[in-house]
């Protein structure tokens, strides 16, 4: 009798420690967002999508950047999909995507460097550089280069991760009509 008590006071002991019984730590569901699609910004523009790179290390999960220099990720807001997915997607939103080795169409590609939020200036920032390759339009030749460095301030709302996913969703539409006021010129 004496025996069967102590091995339950001793795994009584063992699951209060742990913290199973008593923790404080509330269950949090993860949040997944989107990008708002752009509008069209040239639906009549053909290009062709090269590669796509994200170089901002934020993969899918939301990365925020402190006033001290902290990078953190979060743990429970995350993208859908990764930001070079993301912007890629967009391209088809806002241009005609023509696929295969099309003459006299540009290609564009794409290297992200930063796909985050500002904590210190409550933003989201997006910072891309563009490139057109023009080899086999006969009307330009060579590589443009166009860079989007874009913030925009995230709006206050009972919802954080939604109110920075629409920010960043306004990033991405100034970003793609940058591109394409270059691509019309």
């Amino acid at each position: 009798m004496m025996k069967k008590l102590l091995v339950a006071a001793l795994a009584a002991a063992a699951l209060a420690g742990s913290g199973c019984i008593f923790s404080k730590n509330a269950y949090v569901e993860n949040s997944v967002f989107d990008l708002e699609p752009p509008k069209p910004v040239r639906k009549n523009t053909r290009v062709r999508l090269g590669v796509f790179t994200n170089l901002s290390g934020s993969e899918r999960r939301f990365v925020v950047r402190r006033g001290d220099g902290q990078v953190l990720s979060q743990e429970y807001q995350r993208w859908r999909l990764t930001p070079d997915l993301l912007l890629k997607r967009c391209m088809y939103d806002a241009f005609l995507v023509s696929g295969g080795d099309a003459d006299a169409i540009p290609q564009i590609t794409a290297v992200i460097y930063r796909f985050e939020f500002d904590e210190k200036g409550n933003a989201a920032r997006l910072s891309v550089d563009f490139t057109l390759n023009y080899s086999g339009v006969k009307s330009k030749s060579g590589d443009t280069t166009v860079r989007a460095d874009v913030a925009v301030p995230v709006k206050n709302s009972g919802d954080l991760g939604a109110a920075r996913a629409a920010a960043m969703s306004e990033c991405v539409r100034l970003a793609v009509e940058k591109l394409a006021a270059e691509l019309h010129k």
